[in-house]
């Protein structure tokens, strides 16, 4: 059985603008699902999902330039689009690759205090609109909130739905 995971290196493109060393850290969106009370005529109640909540994600830059910068200020319909690969080993030595795969738009730019001898951040967030999420090409996540696409693992669960609607 494999071990801990360690993450070896990632390389990240935020609209095209590629980033190495620069990125300090990344978030991916939390996937919760949004569930409501069921009762009638049971004695017992239960719950049922009605949805997700909003995706978010953050991620913190290093050294952020003009041009990464000026993704914040797409016009209104343009969207952000960031792909993140990484590399991951476990401790028998074995190999992973992840990628994250996101669309939305920025929806904030906190720029970190300015100190002397200390190389300055920018922390940004996305309102994520698709997210997916890949281990060695196999899917985890594959959320689409235009094309209503929701696949958690195991198979698109809105397939038949779009079907029914005429949408596939």
């Amino acid at each position: 059985m494999a071990g801990q995971r360690s993450r070896i290196t990632r390389y990240a493109m935020i609209n095209s603008h590629p980033l190495i060393k620069e990125l300090d850290e990344f978030t991916p969106p939390e996937i919760k699902k949004v569930m409501q009370e069921t009762r009638g005529g049971s004695f017992i109640p239960g719950e049922i999902m009605v949805g997700l909540e909003k995706m978010n994600s953050k991620w913190k830059v290093k050294g952020a330039d003009q041009a990464l910068l000026s993704a914040y200020g797409l016009a209104a319909g343009s969207w952000c689009q960031v792909d993140i690969k990484e590399s991951h080993q476990d401790e028998d030595g074995n190999n992973f690759a992840i990628a994250y795969s996101l669309t939305g738009e920025i929806i904030s730019v906190t720029e970190s205090a300015s100190k002397m001898g200390e190389l300055p951040d920018h922390d940004m967030e996305m309102s994520v609109r698709a997210y997916k999420k890949t281990e060695d090409g196999k899917v985890i996540y594959d959320i689409d909130r235009h094309a209503q696409i929701l696949n958690l693992g195991n198979g698109d669960l809105m397939e038949a739905h779009r079907r029914n609607v005429g949408m596939a």
